[in-house]
């Protein structure tokens, strides 16, 4: 479950557009590369550290690779999204596309401002988060990110 929470998260926050047309694939292409997890919650607690190192997202397209230490990242590394500019806040579909969990979809927010994306995802059911919160017991996942400085 911890792994499914880690890409899901990974994978979203990379995935974050302006608007329709053209601003999406500008944004689109602003995000391709790496990017490091500063901090990742679920239900209120913080999951980055004890259970996943060094997490790493490269974005390629619309596909994504998760790296670093964990058990079963390797199992759900890899991930595809759509997304919805138009909404606010933004919202995005992130689907696991290899593995046991093939074709699992999950629903989320997302926000970009400069080299920090933040996003948030509700990691069981249909319930799309509606703000930027995990609340303690809830089944909502959390994360911020950021570009790797050179």
């Amino acid at each position: 479950m911890k792994a499914h929470l880690i890409l899901v998260l990974a994978a979203g926050s990379l995935l974050a557009a302006d608007g329709p047309g053209d601003s999406k694939k500008s944004d689109q292409k602003k995000l391709q590369g790496t990017w490091t997890a500063k901090s990742i919650e679920y239900g209120g607690e913080k999951v980055l550290g004890d259970n996943f190192k060094d997490l790493q997202i490269v974005i390629a397209g619309n596909k994504l690779s998760v790296k670093g230490e964990g058990s079963d990242l390797e199992k759900y590394a890899k991930l595809t999204f759509k997304i919805d500019p138009g909404t606010t806040p933004k919202i995005i579909d992130v689907t696991i596309s290899a593995g046991d969990e093939k074709g699992t979809v999950f629903e989320g927010i997302y926000e970009l401002k400069g080299d920090k994306l933040k996003l948030c995802v509700q990691m069981f059911g249909k319930d799309r988060p509606g703000e930027f919160k995990s609340k303690s017991g809830s089944q909502t996942a959390l994360a911020v990110f950021e570009r790797p400085k050179p």
